[in-house]
């Protein structure tokens, strides 16, 4: 069995990252060729991610610049060293300086090992210098769209293998409500960052008849998006449900999770979302959202900033709720992020490499 190290920085411990690294492992479970470890240089908030995992922890600071003055002075020397001690087969990190270093080291070392880039986010929104580009030998793209922006940035196709992220999912059906339109929002609460939430309050405040939304995310620095939906005169119509750590097994009813992001990498909401058989109404923005939603099958999608689309999409939904998919249709489009398929797509990667 031929064995790798992820090389991650510290994490919050609630992102996407996180839950993608715990499927990873759920799917090298069902297989004996790859066994990875972890390697957690900076620690994590909250450690529920890595169970079931081979993780190494070094835990640093709480606080962010004593993190960040660490990372400038000793990382090289402990990557280093952690390489010389492993002796792995293959290299993975999520992390660009992270995996510069562990080049770095590999030529030091003289060891013929393959440095796997494994990029968590857009590449035009979150650029990556061309020194940290250069240095890793491959690539997992987790969206068609990543893929597209790592070969327009010079790297060649051979080098790239997309495999999506992977979605852990009972797909228990999550049923339609009868009374009036449940539209869900699942994620973190801003209102003109990443998830553009005023788009969404935009949208819905020009929606006539019955509808509710129900918003499920931290709430503690939402005061801006409160304000705004009271501008507009549609907060009776929110339902706030706070961070919830499994959301899915609270959600009684859905008639469609509502998506208005300016960037994603490969937005899990959406994944997790047709897993439970719930129609998706997303921006079509550069990566993510065109990989999963498919119009007519399990969604539509709008195009970013177009206020009118989106209402019209939304209206929809309240005058036309027996237009939608069929449930188990939408369920079945969701089979490509399975964690049997995830893990076919990351071995198939890890053999063509080695």
């Amino acid at each position: 069995m031929k064995k790798g190290l992820l090389l991650v920085p510290f994490m919050s411990g609630k992102g996407g990252t996180e839950t993608v690294i715990h499927n990873l492992f759920t799917a090298l479970s069902k297989q004996n060729q790859y066994k990875i470890s972890i390697y957690s240089i900076g620690g994590s908030n909250d450690y529920n991610w890595s169970n079931g995992t081979d993780i190494h922890i070094q835990e640093i600071s709480s606080k962010r610049f004593i993190r960040t003055s660490y990372y400038l002075t000793f990382l090289p020397h402990r990557i280093y060293k952690i390489i010389k001690k492993t002796q792995p087969d293959f290299i993975i990190s999520t992390n660009p300086v992270m995996w510069l270093l562990s080049k770095v080291a590999v030529k030091r070392l003289h060891l013929s090992i393959p440095i796997i880039a494994w990029y968590h986010y857009s590449l035009q929104q979150k650029p990556i210098k061309k020194l940290f580009l250069n240095s890793a030998d491959y690539f997992l793209a987790i969206s068609s769209g990543i893929k597209k922006q790592l070969i327009k940035l010079g790297i060649q196709n051979h080098r790239i293998f997309l495999i999506y992220n992977p979605v852990e999912s009972n797909h228990k059906v999550i049923p339609r409500p009868k009374d009036k339109c449940h539209f869900i929002y699942l994620g973190r609460v801003d209102l003109d960052k990443q998830k553009n939430v005023r788009e969404l309050l935009q949208g819905l405040s020009k929606v006539s008849g019955d509808w509710t939304l129900d918003i499920y995310g931290d709430d503690s620095n939402a005061e801006p998006v409160k304000e705004y939906a009271k501008k507009l005169k549609i907060s009776d119509h929110l339902s706030w449900k706070g961070f919830i750590k499994e959301p899915w097994s609270h959600i009684n009813v859905a008639s469609s999770l509502v998506l208005t992001s300016n960037y994603e990498g490969l937005p899990m909401v959406l994944c997790e979302s047709i897993s439970h058989g719930i129609y998706c109404i997303s921006s079509d923005i550069e990566t993510g959202p065109n990989d999963i939603i498919k119009n007519g099958i399990n969604g539509k999608l709008y195009k970013p900033h177009d206020i009118n689309q989106l209402t019209s999409d939304l209206q929809d939904l309240v005058y036309h709720p027996n237009y939608l998919p069929d449930q188990k249709q939408i369920i079945n489009s969701s089979q490509k992020f399975s964690i049997d398929n995830y893990g076919k797509y990351f071995t198939n990667a890890l053999n063509n490499i080695l």
